[in-house]
């Protein structure tokens, strides 16, 4: 074991000095509800700053010691942001651990992690040399949860939308008793719209499965044949 350790550590470049370098680097990026903060030796990190998805902008120059992490939120402003950090390798060819299981790989030194979800808490860096990444990516599980959420942001609509839409105690208080009739309409409404959601969320249940066979094509084949199927209903309920 003390071979194995001394052949890893040691670099040629320190002149047959053995130096020991650690699986991961001493830093990490978490993503919380306040933003993104860097915790450990913020010396390897540079924010770069913050760029509109689908805006030009281009990166300062890199060398062979550096990466881009490009950590994107859709939901933040308009049209999305990238948030950018430069991080440093030491020459070292790293890999991106997501929430400590999920190896992305970086390609022509940068990598691209979607926040978006909220699912994404802690980034850390591992070198390759020591880092074990399987031929071909991830695994099939996933591969197919990455899929599943790539569909589920891209949908236009999310189960029981209209329910949370409808629904708001926040009034219940307030206007001197006015707020909780307001209440009691929104409740009302909200049992309404709970049978169209129960009816929308089974049909995007179904619309999920065929994405993740066929993509959006297969998806919006789902939405399109339910939609002509109330056409057809509703042209034949004013016929009758």
């Amino acid at each position: 074991m003390l071979l194995v350790l001394a052949l890893t550590g040691c670099d040629p470049e320190t002149e047959g000095k053995v130096r020991y370098k650690p699986v991961l680097l001493p830093v990490s990026l978490t993503v919380g509800p306040d933003g993104v903060a860097i915790e450990g030796e913020t010396s390897f990190i540079t924010p770069i700053g913050e760029f509109s998805i689908g805006a030009e902008y281009s990166l300062p120059p890199r060398d062979g010691s550096t990466i881009y992490v490009l950590l994107r939120d859709r939901k933040k402003g308009k049209t999305g942001f990238d948030q950018v950090f430069k991080v440093q390798t030491g020459r070292d060819q790293l890999t991106v651990v997501v929430n400590g299981t999920t190896t992305i790989q970086v390609k022509d030194g940068q990598v691209l992690i979607d926040v978006t979800g909220g699912a994404v808490k802690k980034v850390q860096f591992k070198r390759v040399d020591q880092a074990t990444v399987k031929e071909g990516g991830d695994s099939f599980w996933v591969k197919a949860g990455a899929k599943w959420s790539q569909g589920w942001e891209s949908s236009f609509y999310k189960p029981f939308v209209l329910t949370r839409w409808a629904y708001d105690d926040s009034t219940i208080d307030k206007w001197c008793g006015l707020g909780f009739i307001w209440f009691l309409m929104r409740l009302a409404l909200t049992l309404v719209l709970l049978l169209v959601d129960l009816v929308l969320s089974s049909i995007f249940l179904i619309a999920q499965i065929a994405y993740m066979f066929f993509e959006a094509t297969g998806r919006n084949v789902v939405w399109g044949v339910a939609i002509l199927v109330v056409v057809v209903g509703w042209i034949r309920w004013l016929l009758e």
